[in-house]
Order: structure tokens, then sequence, then C-alpha cells
């Protein structure tokens, strides 16, 4: 039984956020769920190159907090967020589809 809960949790927690909300049974996730999931991919992104053209954050990425995410456009089919680490003063765009999933990460806003 313990080993079932290990696995599961495991696979909880390797599992990416952007497969986790992208299901096609969902509706539209409002600004404040894409804000959500900008926050918890750039955290999953200190520790894992999630193949996006940003490539993996250092781990003053961790300590962004919700105050420093902002939804900067909303385009037809997705939102454009960004995500500021005041102390590295950086800055990293996401585009978030409707259905919650994270289609890609920049440096600049050029979607």
């Amino acid at each position: 039984m313990k080993l079932i809960l290990r696995s599961m949790l495991l696979l909880t927690l390797t599992t990416p956020i952007s497969v986790l909300m992208a299901h096609d049974d969902h509706g539209v996730i409002s600004e404040d769920a894409a804000v959500q999931i900008a926050n918890k991919t750039v955290k999953q992104m200190t520790f894992k190159d999630m193949g996006f053209q940003v490539g993996q954050l250092d781990s003053g990425w961790k300590s962004v907090s919700i105050e420093n995410i902002d939804v900067v456009d909303s385009k037809d089919g997705f939102y454009v967020v960004s995500v500021t680490n005041k102390s590295a003063q950086e800055m990293v765009y996401l585009k978030i589809g409707m259905k919650g999933n994270v289609i890609e990460a920049r440096g600049t806003n050029d979607f």
C-alpha cells in the first residue's frame, strides 16, 4: 500500500502542470487561473527544462510571488502572462492556452 501511495505521489509531483490542466473536457480558464498556472510553471522551470525557448530558470525564480505575475494580453485562443523576477530584474512571458496548457515561454512578448 505504501508503495502505491509513494508511486502516486511521485507521479503527481513530476507531471507538468500543462498536462494536468489541458484536458478537453474543461472549459475556458479565467485570467486568475492563467496567473496560477504561470506561477506553478515558472517554479517547475527552476528544476526542469520544459523545452521552451527560455530553458531552465535559475533558483531565484522560486521566490516569484503572485504579485509579480500579470496577464498582459488576451488573444484569440491564448493569454500572454508576464512573470517578473524582481531580484534578478528579469521577465519571462508565458503563452497559455484557454484550456490551461502552457504553449510557450520566452524572454520577450512577441507571440
